[in-house]
């Protein structure tokens, strides 16, 4: 083994997933707060914004099964992105937040539990690098 250098791990970032569940429909299809949330949480988080939050109501036509509607944003930050996509239907919410900075992701979670209001939350954490 001599003369072999070891592999080291690097985390180039975090990588927080979340799926919420419980969430009133009014507020999972309301585009407007979907746009609040993805232009506050940045700053909240010490991140910084490279875009506007972009944001779109997606309906259900076009052949998709009536529950596969909601609203989808991105907003992309200096430090990577910030997605989020909504099933009103179903009461229900995906969320990634990732940053090749670390940022606390249990404020991030604590925070979104209060602006979603959600019954049950499913949290990942991933090291990616």
């Amino acid at each position: 083994m001599r003369g072999k250098k070891k592999k080291t791990f690097q985390i180039y970032g975090k990588h927080l997933t979340i799926d919420a569940y419980g969430i009133s429909r009014r507020k999972l299809a309301s585009h407007e707060e979907v746009f609040r949330l993805l232009n506050d949480l940045p700053g909240m988080l010490g991140m910084h914004k490279l875009t506007t939050p972009y944001v779109v109501f997606d309906d259900w036509q076009m052949g998709r099964a009536k529950a596969d509607w909601g609203v989808s944003g991105f907003v992309m930050i200096y430090e990577s992105h910030i997605s989020c996509h909504t099933w009103p239907e179903i009461g229900y919410v995906s969320m990634d937040v990732y940053s090749c900075r670390p940022f606390d992701h249990k404020k991030t979670i604590i925070f979104l539990k209060k602006f979603w209001k959600c019954r049950r939350m499913i949290v990942r954490v991933v090291k990616r690098g």
